[in-house]
């Protein structure tokens, strides 16, 4: 709560105060003044009554001087009488008080009236004279001086009520201040409860103390709520490990650690998942009828020695020991995992089923290369051994014949071409004499081909694998391949080398390039190289743009080799 909430309440109290205070004064004024009035009438019909019967007798005997100033006389007496005039009975102004005479518009006005003198109201009045047979005598009397009295007793009223509201103001702000102090405590505190803190609010002995005591209840609510979610995103972070026992480890891991158990299992089909570090603490043989019992009732089962929550349809999750928090918020927090563990597990087996093909693909891969590879040693064998020698002979044999130039010229370039696919289907030279020699009889070779400057750079410090030299072969086999069919490049670059732990081969050329996203996954050729390579536990790289060239590179860790 903000202090302007207590100047707002403070505000609306003064206001009612004055408002009440206002129409009080208003209806009092109002009374007074219709009180005035009527005795103001009341006192002008007994002065006029009164006045009449002494000027009765002046009037009978003629004596107007005496009447004159007896009608002065009052007016002296009375300073509210403003004028008074006699008029006979025929209507005549016989005596008067007015200056200059009595208004022929005035004296036309008879009887009881309001009318305006001068600027002024005046309350006239009438009474006759011996019964009117004298005369008629009419007095005026002025309505400020009851305006005068009206509004004295109104300010004595309005400086009564502001004295009176000003002492009450202050000592109900300082009620206030103090009746609202927990309010403003309690709202500092729910901002502190939306940062994640669990501040106690106060709880006075009035209706503010029951909000206090909900609040209260309300932060603890909140606070194992917050606790619960915090715990669960944990718990769903971890639960992304697809490998069931690197699932086991962190979700058992941070459920007895957080929760205060002594150790856990998973158990998925009858088979037990342990933590491994919590193998020496759990029970034997007490995790298959608990975690049996969970899954077939549904819920989350509390037993004396732990507890287990079922993961539907093949598993449960079993934790051993006593939690060190209440049980109704543990089955509630352990109920809520049971959906994401089931997701997680389910996850877990098909990712392990995942491995299993690939696994199995990998070996049947790995034999159909190494078929091939023996294939083609075999097929390269033949070739160079039988057809090979049968173009020689035959080319001895053409030797001794006159006129048969034509004909050696064409078994010499039929015998050359058939050495080279020998070569292409397995270089003998691989087997017999190593990769970098293999490799720069290859790349001469293809230069003279092909006419593409090929720059070779061959620095290793340790033999490799005959497996790796293999696909270090045909993976730039197949990339210089690639360069003469579509690079359109005169030249390229070939690097064999040890860094960083690791063995690097580099294909580089100068040509048009392309999108690799666009042709790749139809191009059988990239596609063969990549395989090979992640066969032996390497990588593949290959970055190309149109017009900037291609470069490949693949790259394999020493470590996997040792």
């Amino acid at each position: 709560m903000r202090w302007g909430l207590v100047h707002q309440l403070f505000a609306t109290l003064l206001l009612s105060a004055l408002v009440t205070g206002g129409v009080l004064i208003l209806g009092g004024a109002t009374f007074l003044w219709a009180e005035g009035e009527k005795a103001l009438w009341q006192r002008a019909r007994g002065a006029a009554q009164d006045l009449a019967a002494l000027l009765a007798d002046d009037l009978l005997l003629g004596d107007r001087f005496s009447a004159w100033e007896r009608l002065r006389a009052a007016q002296a007496r009375d300073p509210d009488l403003a004028y008074a005039y006699v008029l006979d009975p025929e209507g005549w102004v016989l005596v008067h008080t007015l200056e200059g005479g009595v208004p022929e518009a005035l004296r036309a006005l008879g009887g009881e009236r309001t009318l305006s003198l001068e600027g002024q109201t005046v309350y006239q009045t009438e009474a006759e004279i011996f019964g009117g047979q004298i005369g008629r005598l009419r007095l005026g009397f002025y309505q400020a001086p009851l305006w005068a009295e009206v509004g004295q007793v109104a300010r004595t009223g309005l400086f009564g009520l502001l004295w009176a509201v000003g002492l009450g103001g202050g000592l109900g702000y300082f009620l206030l201040l103090r009746h609202l102090e927990p309010l403003r405590a309690m709202t500092e505190r729910v901002a502190r409860v939306g940062q994640g803190e669990a501040p106690v609010f106060p709880e006075p002995k009035n209706e503010l103390g029951l909000l206090g005591r909900a609040l209260n209840e309300m932060g603890q609510a909140v606070a194992q709520q917050r606790r619960q979610l915090l715990l669960l995103n944990r718990l769903l972070a971890e639960a992304h490990a697809l490998r069931l026992e690197e699932l086991a480890e962190r979700v058992l891991s941070l459920l007895t650690r957080e929760l205060g158990f002594l150790c856990g299992d998973l158990w998925v089909e009858g088979r037990v998942v342990h933590c491994r570090a919590c193998q020496r603490l759990c029970p034997l043989g007490a995790v298959g009828p608990l975690a049996e019992e969970a899954l077939r009732r549904g819920q989350v089962v509390v037993a004396p020695g732990g507890v287990a929550v079922p993961v539907p349809p093949r598993g449960a999750l079993v934790l051993h020991g006593a939690p060190q928090v209440e049980e109704a918020w543990l089955r509630e927090f352990l109920g809520a995992l049971s959906l994401p563990l089931a997701s997680a597990l389910e996850n877990a087996r098909l990712y392990g089923l995942l491995e299993e093909k690939e696994r199995q693909r990998a070996r049947l891969m790995s034999a159909w290369l190494a078929a091939q590879e023996e294939e083609r040693g075999r097929l390269a064998r033949e070739l160079h051994d039988e057809i090979g020698q049968a173009l020689t002979g035959l080319l001895l044999g053409l030797e001794s014949l006159p006129g048969s130039e034509p004909l050696k010229e064409l078994v010499r370039r039929t015998l050359a071409e058939v050495r080279r696919l020998a070569w292409d289907l397995r270089p003998s030279v691989l087997d017999h004499l190593g990769l970098k020699a293999a490799l720069e009889r290859y790349v001469r070779e293809f230069s003279e081909r092909t006419g593409i400057r090929v720059d070779l750079s061959f620095h290793l410090l340790h033999p490799l694998p005959r497996e790796w030299e293999t696909v270090i072969y045909r993976v730039v086999q197949e990339a210089l391949t690639n360069v003469a069919r579509h690079a359109e490049s005169p030249w390229a670059a070939v690097g064999v080398l040890e860094a960083e732990g690791e063995v690097r081969v580099f294909v580089e050329d100068g040509g048009r390039g392309f999108v690799p996203e666009a042709v790749e996954a139809g191009r059988q050729g990239l596609l063969g190289m990549r395989e090979r390579v992640e066969l032996v536990g390497g990588r593949f790289l290959l970055e190309s743009a149109p017009g900037r060239g291609t470069w490949i590179q693949i790259r394999l860790p020493l470590e996997v080799k040792a």
